[in-house]
């Protein structure tokens, strides 16, 4: 019998748009230097997770609705400790410490009362072969709300990263594009926890603006290389994925990081 690939058109879906989100926020990262913190948020993402499902079984509160709304809350931390003056650094260093404790509090707590009821795993690993029809909407309306806190401004997050004294000199409030950079992370990273997995997330959001910088000459081409890195790495990976049976967030990390390989031996 020879060879047959079947993908779900869910699968493509999830992937796909999650691709497009990282693809577009990497290059703004990049750009802004928020490498530390979009490196970290993850870590809020599986925390923001782990709180929503204790208010599942505690209170019956939506999962979605109060995962995102936990993952705003922690962000938010960071910001307040950086508007008292607290280096950014600093700031995002004492933002992981509190998670991580804070996740192994609460992993243990729902590991421990409610064994049956929930699973955390698929949050870590992620698996988007496992994802619904009710998944794949709530993971539109996730990408819809990434995209419109940054794709519009794309041009100002740029300058802001390049020279933020200039542009505040300009009149223009950068801290109103930090807070939208800030809440579109949130939001992507733990809207899309599910379908990417918390370790897998690192990746997705470092690598495709990592990659399109160090072969792009301008701000516009590095974020077209981040977007088409990000998306033919995440179809890439399930295509593989699927043909081999491994973890497709896995795999699509491994095809992001061969990218980024590629480009070292290419600026070589």
């Amino acid at each position: 019998m020879p060879f047959e690939l079947v993908l779900d058109p869910r699968w493509v879906i999830v992937v796909g748009l999650a691709s497009v989100v990282y693809g577009v926020l990497s290059p703004v990262v990049v750009a802004r230097r928020l490498l530390f913190l979009a490196g970290t948020l993850p870590h809020s993402a599986l925390l923001s997770a782990l709180l929503a499902l204790i208010a599942v079984n505690l209170v019956g509160c939506p999962f979605e609705v109060c995962s995102i709304l936990f993952s705003l809350a922690l962000v938010s931390t960071v910001s307040l400790l950086v508007s008292r003056g607290v280096r950014p650094d600093s700031a995002t260093a004492i933002f992981v410490s509190m998670s991580v404790s804070l996740t192994a509090i609460s992993l243990y707590y729902i590991l421990t009362a409610f064994p049956m009821e929930t699973s955390v795993w698929s949050y870590i690993i992620g698996d988007p072969l496992l994802v619904t029809w009710q998944d794949v909407w709530f993971t539109i309306a996730v990408s819809a709300m990434a995209l419109t806190l940054t794709a519009p401004f794309l041009r100002e997050h740029i300058l802001i990263g390049v020279d933020r004294d200039f542009v505040r000199l300009s009149g223009v409030r950068a801290s109103v594009y930090d807070a939208m950079m800030v809440a579109s992370l949130a939001v992507a990273t733990v809207g899309l926890l599910k379908t990417v997995g918390f370790v897998v997330e690192h990746v997705m959001v470092l690598l495709p603006g990592i990659t399109a910088s160090a072969l792009a000459r301008s701000g516009r081409t590095a974020v077209m290389l981040g977007f088409l890195l990000s998306l033919s790495g995440g179809l890439m990976g399930l295509l593989v994925s699927v043909a081999t049976g491994l973890a497709p967030s896995g795999v699509i990390g491994i095809v992001l990081l061969g990218f980024y390989l590629a480009s070292l031996l290419r600026g070589r």
